[in-house]
């Protein structure tokens, strides 16, 4: 059996995490996509995470090692409709993040993605009431969406994200945990 890298397992709470997490939303077709709002949606979606871990792995590395927690989406993997701009930058982030793992991983620095599916934020608030919906709407399309018949909370995504980020996930890297209470599994 091989040895175990020096730089794991490190005491908690010393080892330097960066979390990838911003977003926008278009709501187009491909045919109704400009070149504009490609370059937008990407300058955000994965450029910004490009350029956030392009600055932080250096300093990761000089320092031993360190945790990178991508934000993508259960629309890495699946569709809804006038969401393609959106669920191709979330699946960029899952292919950036399976890269980026095997980059670095003799850096001693660990990347991985959460993916959630419904969940209720503020942004899933305003575009309910947008749309002309009610919040209860919301609630009802989300539960027949999810094994667990709701929809989930900012603080369930943010534990995932802790979980991954902590030395308790020291042999986890490149992976996506879905956060979307069985969405894609059914």
């Amino acid at each position: 059996m091989g040895e175990v890298p020096k730089h794991y397992p490190q005491r908690a709470g010393t080892r330097p995490i960066l979390v990838n997490n911003a977003g926008i939303r278009m709501y187009h077709t491909v045919v109704e996509a400009s070149a504009e709002s490609w370059d937008e949606i990407l300058g955000v979606n994965l450029k910004g995470y490009v350029f956030c871990a392009k600055a932080a792995i250096p300093l990761m590395r000089s320092g031993g090692g360190g945790s990178i927690v991508n934000v993508a989406s259960v629309r890495s993997v699946t569709s809804v409709g006038k969401t393609t701009q959106y669920d191709t930058t979330k699946a960029a982030v899952a292919g950036l993040t399976r890269g980026m793992a095997v980059d670095h991983a003799g850096d001693g620095i660990r990347v991985n993605a959460v993916c959630p599916g419904p969940i209720f934020t503020p942004f899933h608030e305003k575009r309910t009431r947008e749309l002309g919906r009610t919040l209860e709407q919301y609630r009802e399309d989300a539960a027949k969406s999810t094994i667990l018949k709701r929809p989930g909370t900012p603080e369930e995504v943010a534990a995932c994200i802790l979980f991954l980020a902590s030395d308790d996930a020291s042999f986890v890297t490149g992976t996506l945990l879905f956060v979307d209470g069985g969405q894609t599994a059914m």
